[in-house]
């Protein structure tokens, strides 16, 4: 009796999945491609550590990033385009401007979704005065930028979608700091710096999305 029912499963399977593939294809085959825009925001928080000279701190720095994707969505799984967004740190800022890439697994009212972006991030402003507790200016230069998140893609309505993804952040930049003489009466840590080092940032969080054409 399992054997019958092992090879009626098997042949089930045979028949079937030509079906199955062939409905797939023609779906794809008549999707129509489209340009899409997507306006996001992500909330992250800095993870690891920061090591310079003979120190090292706790990366704690709060991120924000509101960003805006202009991409073609060539079917629907891939979506490519580019990105510019504006990232805000405490005492600074970015604008990340680079390319988008986002993939979806499935073509159903929840799918699972992932995206990357990567390129490059321009200063909007930095403080010139360096941090009362740590004596530091953190993301005084821009660099290379990358980030990529996981999570759903919910449809809202036909042309309408959410996204809710773990979100990771890579930003390439300095941190500025002082060496000075501690014998002096007066510490210019406090108001000045000497020293740049090159090094990178790292974040995690969370990113909502909307996704729309």
């Amino acid at each position: 009796m399992k054997k019958k029912l092992l090879v009626f499963v098997i042949l089930l399977s045979l028949f079937t999945a030509p079906v199955v593939n062939a409905q797939t294809m023609q779906n794809t085959k008549h999707y129509r491609s489209h340009f899409a825009y997507q306006t996001g925001f992500a909330f992250n928080a800095g993870v690891g550590q920061l090591k310079f000279e003979n120190r090292q701190l706790l990366n704690k720095l709060p991120n924000f990033c509101i960003d805006q994707v202009i991409a073609y969505q060539f079917n629907p799984y891939f979506t490519l385009g580019v990105d510019l967004g504006l990232n805000i740190w405490k005492k600074t800022a970015f604008i990340p401007v680079g390319l988008h890439l986002s993939v979806d697994f499935m073509d159903y009212i929840v799918s699972p979704h992932w995206y990357a972006n990567g390129g490059y991030s321009f200063k909007w402003y930095v403080s010139s005065k360096p941090e009362k507790m740590t004596k530091v200016i953190y993301g005084a230069e821009p660099g290379w930028y990358a980030n990529t998140g996981l999570g759903v893609k919910i449809r809202l309505k036909d042309q309408i979608h959410l996204i809710v993804a773990a979100d990771y952040k890579m930003q390439y930049s300095s941190i500025q700091y002082s060496v000075t003489d501690y014998t002096a009466d007066f510490d210019y840590s406090q108001v000045w710096t000497n020293r740049t080092k090159k090094l990178c940032y790292h974040f995690v969080g969370v990113k909502f999305a909307l996704l729309y054409w």
